[in-house]
This record gives C-alpha cells, structure tokens and sequence, in this order.
C-alpha cells in the first residue's frame, strides 16, 4: 500500500528538482561545493535509493529514508529558497529572464510543498506501521514492508 504513493512521491519530485535545477542554471544561480554535495545526496540520490529499497525486504528502511530525506530537503529548501538572503531566494533573484525567475519561484514552491507532503506521508506509514497490531506487523515483515 505504500510502495506506489511513495514511487509516485519520489518520481514527481525528481522531476520538479530537475526543473528547478534548470532554473539555477538559467539565473546562473550556483551552490557552492558542500551545498551542491547535500543536494546531489539528501535531495536527489536519498529518495530513490528509498524509493528502491520499498520494493526489497528492506522496505522498512526504504520509509525512513523517505521520510528523512524529505525532511531534510524541506528544511534545505525552505530555508534557502524563502528565509535566508542570498541569490538562491526567490524574493532576491538575479537578474534573468522573466521566465526563469517565474520557473524558479514556482519550482521552489512545488518542492517545498512536495516534501511537505512527503515528510509527512512518510511520518503516516511510520507511524502506522509502528501501531499495528502484532500480527499485521509479522504479515509486513513477511511481505518486507518492516
């Protein structure tokens, strides 16, 4: 019951990251090292190596990695994109193409509203799979869900 949701999650996502990161290219918009590393790992590799993993009996695993990644990627992108000034929030772009920035701040919205929803489902499966009974946990370990 999780694996699809959360494949679906992690498709779309990935999409709208790469759309994103054309909008930095776009407004030349550039990360340095350390930054670039968190969003290549945390935001791009984590989610569908989770994504994987809740199709193996490591599925347990494969949610909390969802859900960690998505969190992670909220807080990175919801600080940067709308709380810290910099170049890389959307009320202090460079200049560009109006429609690079109008690309930029709809991606930047799209992503933090995906990992909203995301963190969040995946805090749902975590926590019901954590109050199910004995015997639908035993069934989901069977099935690699746990």
């Amino acid at each position: 019951m999780t694996r699809i949701p959360i494949a679906v999650l992690v498709a779309v996502h990935l999409a709208v990251a790469i759309w994103h990161g054309n909008a930095h290219a776009a407004l030349v918009i550039a990360l340095p090292p350390e930054k670039n590393a968190f969003v290549l790992i945390v935001i791009v590799i984590a989610p569908i190596l989770a994504a994987s993993l809740i199709w193996t009996r490591h599925a347990f695993l494969g949610v909390w990695l969802f859900f960690l990644s998505m969190l992670g990627a909220l807080l990175f992108g919801a600080y940067h994109h709308f709380v810290m000034i910099s170049p890389d929030n959307i009320g202090h772009l460079p200049h560009g193409s109006a429609d690079a920035q109008s690309t930029f701040v709809t991606t930047a919205a799209a992503l933090a509203l995906l990992e909203l929803a995301s963190a969040l489902y995946g805090a749902f499966c975590l926590g019901s799979l954590r109050r199910a009974p004995a015997t639908l946990r035993g069934a989901a370990k069977a099935e690699g869900i746990e």
